[in-house]
């Protein structure tokens, strides 16, 4: 009877498993970690038609759902405009994503991941796409005091082709 208890337990327990140990659930990304990429993805952005105004969309998971505007509204002190991902449309005949209310493509910014790295850090996959260039890195978030420092990584793919100065 106690083996039969501890198998059940034991499958239980493995069902419940993400398969990505250490991952923080899609819903936490719109914690202090998911704010300290996006404050650093903005701050880093390309200079990718600098002419041309941005709005900035966020969203969270390889399946890109919007954030809460609650979230991004917590980043008002950049005096940035985000958009919902849920208001965007396509513009014909090029297929491009558009705020609707501006008409602008926004800068779209992607948390894919965030994982545990020790006691005071966390593995990030995050990137950003802007029409139909695009970038995706790793990142490390170190704590320090009561903010996370960024520490860029390995380039994972993109067809940005940044321009020396």
């Amino acid at each position: 009877m106690l083996r039969c208890l501890l198998l059940f337990c034991a499958v239980f327990v493995s069902a419940c498993d993400s398969g990505n140990p250490g991952a923080l659930s899609q819903g936490a990304f719109e914690g202090p970690e998911g704010e300290a990429m996006v404050r650093h993805l903005i701050a880093h952005q390309p200079g990718i038609e600098p002419e041309v105004p941005k709005n900035f969309c966020v969203v969270a998971g390889p399946n890109l759902h919007s954030t809460s505007m609650q979230f991004v509204g917590r980043m008002s002190d950049l005096k940035v405009r985000f958009v919902s991902g849920e208001v965007l449309t396509m513009r014909d005949p090029d297929k491009t994503i558009v705020d609707p209310s501006s008409g602008l493509p926004p800068m779209t910014i992607q948390i894919l991941e965030i994982k545990h790295a020790g006691a005071e850090g966390f593995d990030v996959v995050a990137g950003w796409a802007w029409k139909k260039t695009f970038e995706r890195r790793r990142y490390k978030l170190v704590k320090k005091g009561d903010t996370y420092e960024v520490v860029e990584g390995e380039r994972i793919e993109g067809n940005f082709i940044p321009t020396s100065p």
